[in-house]
C-alpha cells in the first residue's frame, strides 16, 4: 500500500481484524510505503478500502504466508526454543547489527540472548525498514550493497534517503 498515512493504514488493517481474521502492518518500508499481511480474506478487503481512501497504489503481493503477524507466532515459539538450545555456543557479535523489530542498533559485544529474543520478536512483528535505515544513515554508513536477482530495496532507498540511494549498489546474483 502506497500513499496513505500509517495512522490511517493502520484503521483500515483494525476495521478488517474482526471475527478472528488477521490484517495488519508487515513492513514499514518508506514514507507512506508499507506492506500489510493477515488471512486472505481481510487482506483483499484491505486493498479495496485502502483503494477507497485514496491510496496511490494498493496490490495483492503473491506470498506464502501472514509473515510478521501473529499468524506466526507457532512459528516463533519454535524458533525462540532453537534459537536458546544454540545459546550455549553462540558468541557476541563483533560488528554493530541493526535490528528491523526495533529499528534500533545493538552494538557489537551485545550478549546473544538478547539477540535471540529480538530475532524471535521479529517474526510476528512488522519489518522497521524505514526506521532501521535512518538509524544506519545517523550512525554514519554511507555504503549500502543489495546482493539479489532484484533492485527493490535500491528503488525504497530512493525515497528514504537521496544520499543513501545515490550510494546503493545492487550486485545481480
Amino acid at each position: 500500500v502506497a500513499g496513505l498515512e500509517q495512522s490511517t493504514l493502520e484503521k483500515l488493517c483494525a476495521e478488517q481484524a474482526v471475527d478472528g481474521e488477521v490484517c495488519q502492518i508487515a513492513n514499514l518500508l518508506f514514507k507512506r510505503g508499507f506492506s500489510c499481511a493477515g488471512t486472505k480474506a481481510a487482506i483483499e478487503k484491505l486493498k479495496e478500502s485502502a483503494e477507497y481512501h485514496g491510496a496511490m497504489q494498493a496490490r495483492l503481493l503473491k506470498t506464502s504466508g501472514g509473515f510478521h503477524t501473529e499468524l506466526m507466532q507457532p512459528a516463533k515459539t519454535k524458533l525462540e526454543a532453537a534459537l536458546k538450545s544454540l545459546l550455549p555456543r553462540m558468541k557476541p557479535p563483533t560488528c554493530d547489527v541493526y535490528m528491523n523489530v526495533t529499528g534500533q542498533k545493538i552494538k557489537a559485544g551485545t550478549q546473544p540472548q538478547e539477540l535471540v529474543t529480538l530475532l524471535a520478536e521479529q517474526l510476528c512483528s512488522p519489518v522497521l525498514w524505514e526506521p532501521s535505515v535512518k538509524v544506519m544513515i545517523n550512525s554514519g554508513l554511507t555504503e549500502f550493497y543489495e546482493v539479489g536477482p532484484m533492485k527493490q530495496l535500491k528503488a525504497m532507498m530512493k525515497r528514504i534517503d537521496q544520499n543513501a540511494w545515490s550510494s546503493t549498489t545492487s550486485i545481480e546474483v
